[in-house]
């Protein structure tokens, strides 16, 4: 294992005498392999499905062809195409990218490299919300209608907010300390927790209904649901993307990034929130998906060094990957059965964790 990960470091890095030229040898790596890894995966999302399996130039064509058409008036194919299979990848991809980005965010802020999204009771708060939702159809009082497409998703995402509200606020109550957040989040998260489980054991009947959801899936992915997704992730990672270099003052420590002028609190709570509402998107309609970004972020530190401005664009690449390929194997892997998505993720996930945290002090490198 030892060498294969020190030949693929030598390729990744090139013929780069100094660090600035093996930096830049890097940024090409990850645009090409990052962008060819991406659209691969995507079309084996298109191509690949457990009711017809499609080459490539027939699955390619026939989404074309739909968008010529603006949605009218298509084929079988073009609808299983462009109607169910390409939003799906989308929202695949969003999710992927969204959880991967947040959890390289929470783990530079924190700089604790065992948390995750969810580290500040964002998941919890927002199954808490979701279920009452699914269980029980809590409509806000009345505010949302009980049709609407929207209602789980809103729940969630308030729900994941104000557990996150709670742990900043028990944590700046600490004096904001690293230990202070993440302990305040294991506080918060199982409460909500605790509230989740009383709800299940009264769910009657929809306690399945809760469980899919709980574990994740993307089965029931529309065009509106991807969207929903997608762009607001887009505009988050991209504000988290102009803090790349914030981020490696971090690691250096709060006393030297005050030195260099940073507002650590201010800075810290910017990325925290944002983080924490991407996370909150991301759950919306697909659940609860774990494990993501908590390995991909190891991942990419492994194999591109612990640069932000490089560890994050590597997280939105692989952390798409990932799970757009954890979706294929949960719709593929028993025919006729789709499995929850965030349990193939926690599959793979565990003993890639395990690794890393066993060897980590010996691969990881700037």
């Amino acid at each position: 294992m030892g060498d294969f990960r020190d030949k693929l470091r030598a390729v990744i890095d090139g013929k780069g005498e100094t660090h600035i030229e093996r930096k830049r040898h890097r940024m090409v790596f990850l645009a090409t392999v990052g962008t060819a890894l991406l659209l691969i995966v995507f079309v084996m999302m298109l191509c690949i499905g457990p009711t017809a399996i499609l080459d490539p130039i027939d699955a390619l064509s026939n989404l074309f062809s739909a968008i010529g058409k603006d949605g009218s008036a298509m084929t079988d194919k073009e609808v299983m195409v462009f109607s169910s299979r390409f939003p799906r990848a989308v929202a695949a991809i969003a999710v992927g990218l969204g959880l991967s980005i947040a959890g390289t965010s929470y783990q530079a802020v924190i700089r604790n490299p065992l948390v995750d999204p969810y580290i500040m009771g964002v998941s919890s708060g927002a199954g808490t919300f979701a279920i009452a939702v699914i269980a029980f159809n809590f409509t806000f009082f009345g505010l949302i209608s009980s049709h609407s497409i929207y209602l789980i998703a809103i729940a969630a995402i308030i729900g994941g907010l104000l557990a996150f509200g709670l742990t900043m606020v028990l944590a700046h109550r600490a004096d904001a300390t690293t230990n202070a957040y993440v302990l305040s989040g294991v506080v918060i998260g199982l409460v909500f927790g605790a509230v989740q489980t009383l709800m299940i054991v009264f769910s009657g009947n929809k306690v399945s209904d809760v469980l899919l959801w709980l574990f994740g899936s993307f089965a029931n992915i529309t065009w509106d649901k991807a969207l929903f997704i997608l762009i607001p992730v887009i505009v988050m990672s991209v504000l988290l993307f102009r803090y790349a270099k914030e981020l490696n003052l971090i690691l250096l420590g709060e006393n030297q990034a005050r030195q260099m002028g940073l507002d650590v609190k201010k800075f810290n709570a910017i990325v925290l929130v944002l983080a924490s509402v991407m996370t909150a998107f991301c759950v919306a309609f697909c659940g609860i998906i774990g494990f993501v970004g908590l390995v991909v972020p190891h991942l990419c530190r492994m194999l591109f060094g612990g640069d932000h401005r490089l560890v994050l664009p590597a997280s939105l690449a692989l952390g798409g990957v990932l799970m757009m390929l954890a979706d294929l194997v949960a719709r593929m892997i028993i025919p006729g059965t789709e499995l929850p998505v965030g349990a193939i993720t926690t599959m793979i996930g565990v003993p890639v964790f395990a690794y890393l945290l066993i060897k980590r002090g010996k691969i990881y490198n700037g």
